[in-house]
């Protein structure tokens, strides 16, 4: 809602400045009063005796005691004592504000809703006189740079999808290297750990011909001795336990000839897995960045070329605008139909806000009146009584106004007659000039009054 107004110091500033000095032969007394007559007298006039004069001075009168009685009232408010009045009170707050939100979001609604409806009629007129089709809310200038930017919109995805699509296949066929390369690797490793496989293999076996070399004599001996039939079975026993420790002997040295090359082809593998991972990493690192710096070029190839096509496109744009604003604007058709639109929307917007306005305050009152019964004490909508204050200093600065306007042409009258060609507003006399007070003051008397007296209005609560 409105907030307060300070309605004497806005109006007792205007009143000065309205009865200026005129001088002789090319000044007045103010911009809407008759040019003096030319003459060297200096005139003053008490301005606040003449405004006492005028006959509508009392509705001024009036309208300022309503204005004090509403500020006295606001400062006098009732005080909530009790804990059934503090509810009320607070409860009261939190409805009166929950109603001003919904009037203000009603508001909102209201003047979208108008103006939705405005910039389609305006586009509707546009675009007739541009021998356009309208299409969908805003006015025929703005659906072109809707349509301008759709066009940049389409141009940047385009650009878009074109990078993504060169960046997939780069992907792709760095993917396809890598793996590739990979392959390779692996296949190298295996290679060479099958051939250091077969070399230990190949040793494991020769080792074990030159052990059945270095014992064959001994064993074929005992073995000999086994077949006489003359041994006893303590010497048979004997000899083959020489035979089985002969060959115990070169089983485990053959074991322990494989154990060992096991453990060395397992370094051996390790090894040329690290040396393969090593230029794998190597290799990957290397292709990524080329891939980057491709993707980078292809970036920048694509931003040049999109900035040329926008540039272009822009200009296209800038030259349609120029085209449209021109045939508008050099259309007085036009120009009435845009303003004529925008008035009935203003007007339509206003009569639905005051429609709502009346209800919010009507829900104010009522929402005052159902509290101040709980309470049992007569609470106050103070924001009510600062929009009737509001109110009533409109009206009151509106006929101060119109008074001063009255006053600067009775002025200007009597300084021709009296061929004052300078005339002040002061409270007495300065410098000898004449004292023009009392004749502008009867003729002010004179005049008729036009306004109706002012009604009273109630507190609100």
């Amino acid at each position: 809602m409105a907030r307060r107004a300070s309605a004497f110091g806005t109006i007792a500033a205007a009143a000065l400045g309205a009865v200026v000095a005129a001088c002789a032969g090319s000044s007045s007394v103010s911009s809407q009063s008759p040019s003096p007559a030319a003459g060297g007298g200096v005139g003053y006039v008490d301005m606040n005796a003449v405004i006492a004069a005028h006959p509508m001075n009392a509705e001024i009168v009036a309208l300022q005691d309503q204005i004090n009685a509403l500020n006295a009232q606001s400062l006098v408010e009732p005080k909530a004592v009790t804990p059934q009045q503090l509810q009320a009170e607070a409860q009261l707050q939190q409805e009166l504000q929950a109603a001003d939100g919904a009037f203000q979001d009603e508001l909102a609604r209201r003047r979208a809703y108008y103006e939705q409806r405005e910039a389609q009629a305006v586009q509707a007129a546009e675009a007739q006189a541009l021998g356009q089709s309208p299409g969908g809310p805003g006015t025929v200038l703005s659906g072109m740079r809707q349509q301008y930017g759709t066009q940049i919109q389409s141009m940047q995805n385009t650009a878009g999808k074109t990078l993504l699509d060169y960046r997939n296949a780069l992907f792709q066929q760095d993917a396809d290297h890598l793996r590739s390369v990979q392959q390779q690797l692996s296949a190298g490793v295996a290679a060479r750990v099958r051939a250091k496989m077969q070399q230990y293999s190949d040793a494991e076996t020769a080792y074990q011909v030159e052990l059945a070399k270095q014992d064959q004599a001994q064993k074929l001996n005992l073995k000999a001795q086994l077949e006489n039939l003359a041994l006893s079975d303590k010497q048979r026993s004997q000899t083959q336990s020489q035979l089985q420790d002969i060959e115990t002997r070169e089983e485990y040295l053959i074991n322990q000839l494989k154990t060992k090359d096991d453990a060395a082809l397992k370094a051996y593998e390790r090894q040329q897995n690290a040396e393969a991972t090593a230029r794998f990493n190597a290799e990957r690192a290397a292709t990524e960045s080329a891939s980057r710096a491709k993707l980078l070029a292809r970036q920048q190839e694509l931003g040049t070329q999109m900035q040329a096509q926008v540039h272009t496109l822009g200009g296209q744009f800038q030259a349609q605008m120029n085209a449209a604003n021109q045939a508008l604007q050099n259309n007085p058709k036009v120009r009435a139909q845009v303003e004529q639109i925008h008035n009935q929307m203003q007007s339509a917007y206003v009569a639905d806000a005051n429609r709502s306005l009346q209800d919010y305050k009507a829900t104010r009152k009522a929402l005052v009146e159902k509290y101040s019964a709980i309470a049992h004490l007569q609470l106050q909508d103070n924001q009510a009584i600062a929009s009737q204050i509001d109110q009533l200093a409109a009206q009151r600065r509106d006929l101060y106004g119109r008074i001063v306007s009255q006053v600067q042409v009775v002025v200007g009258e009597i300084a021709r007659k009296e061929g004052i060609g300078l005339v002040i507003a002061a409270v007495r006399a300065a410098n000898g000039a004449e004292d023009l007070t009392g004749q502008v003051a009867r003729a002010v008397a004179a005049l008729p009054s036009t306004t109706p007296a002012p009604s009273a209005t109630n507190s609100g609560g």
